[in-house]
């Protein structure tokens, strides 16, 4: 995937339930990737980091795993996202 700024990501769909980003970075990947959850009704997960939600209520649907093990929470915009991701 590549923005007009030329920023660039690449993009795994290894199943309906799961798209990987890899080698991803500026601010209009991180606004895309703010843009998915909303759109997919999904959240992000971060190997070993934040499990992001859209809405604080999304918390309860999460797995327990996903709930328990990592820090849950809510970035909307591709800077919250951005920074949860470097705060990890």
């Amino acid at each position: 995937m590549r923005t007009a700024e030329r920023e660039e990501a690449y993009v795994f769909i290894s199943s309906p339930d799961n798209i990987t980003f890899n080698r991803f970075g500026g601010g209009g990947i991180m606004d895309l990737l703010a843009v998915l959850p909303r759109r997919l009704d999904a959240v992000l997960v971060v190997p070993g980091g934040p499990t992001m939600i859209q809405r604080e209520e999304d918390r309860d649907l999460l797995p327990a795993a996903l709930r328990d093990e990592w820090p849950v929470i809510v970035a909307r915009t591709g800077a919250e996202i951005d920074r949860a991701i470097r705060a990890s």
